[in-house]
């Protein structure tokens, strides 16, 4: 394994990325990610910044940058023919197909745009950093092999989602079930998932893991 990639997880990620169990050879037609995006400077994301407490100033939970994003071992879980959809804001928009692209995968178009609703179920607007946000989050939808496009067996699935907010983060359940929609009953793992449900398999440091991300990234060893 790349000691780099142990580095991390005994670093800044011990929270983020946690290597779990199970069979590393397991391949996958849909990969659906929601990846631990730095909330501000992508180059500065540091041990500190993931232990603070001040979370206005902070990142609210544990990050990764987007080059340790990109190191990921995914190729070595996805199939031969395999949907990504993966969730980006509009900060780390092009950091989001440069991961697509280290990932082994071809940028196709918009997923889900998820407009988020307050509690009275009015669209959220508000200002963020570096430009003017509509209150939506977008998933893109990347594909890897060239029998991808048969992987669809729905076409009139629609992409926009709009739902409340809940928790910090949380993308709403309802994208997952589309994806089943959209693509039925194949292996599907969710990577950074809160919650394993089912019919999925999952990573992340919140779930009992299906996949061994660390083996993976060592041909299995």
């Amino acid at each position: 394994m790349d000691e780099s990639l142990i580095e991390k997880q005994n670093g800044n990620f011990a929270n983020t990325v946690l290597p779990a169990v199970v069979d590393s050879s397991k391949k996958y037609s849909v990969i659906y990610a929601d990846p631990a995006w730095s909330h501000y400077n992508d180059m500065t994301v540091s041990v500190e910044q993931n232990k603070a407490k001040d979370f206005i100033s902070r990142n609210p939970y544990p990050v990764m940058s987007s080059s340790d994003i990109k190191a990921l071992p995914i190729k070595n879980i996805a199939d031969e023919n395999c949907i990504l959809f993966i969730w980006t804001t509009d900060y780390h928009l092009s950091r989001c197909c440069e991961v697509i692209k280290e990932w082994g995968f071809e940028y196709k178009t918009v997923g889900f745009v998820w407009q988020k609703l307050n509690k009275q179920n009015k669209p959220v607007c508000f200002m963020g950093n570096y430009t003017l946000k509509s209150g939506v989050e977008i998933c893109l939808l990347a594909t890897k092999g060239k029998g991808a496009a048969k992987l669809v067996k729905k076409r009139n699935v629609r992409s926009l989602v709009q739902s409340q907010r809940e928790a910090h983060s949380k993308k709403p359940d309802e994208v997952r079930n589309r994806i089943v929609e959209l693509c039925g009953d194949i292996p599907r793992v969710e990577l950074f998932a809160r919650q394993k449900y089912e019919g999925w398999d999952a990573w992340g440091n919140e779930v009992e893991e299906s996949i061994n991300l660390e083996k993976s990234a060592n041909n299995g060893r």
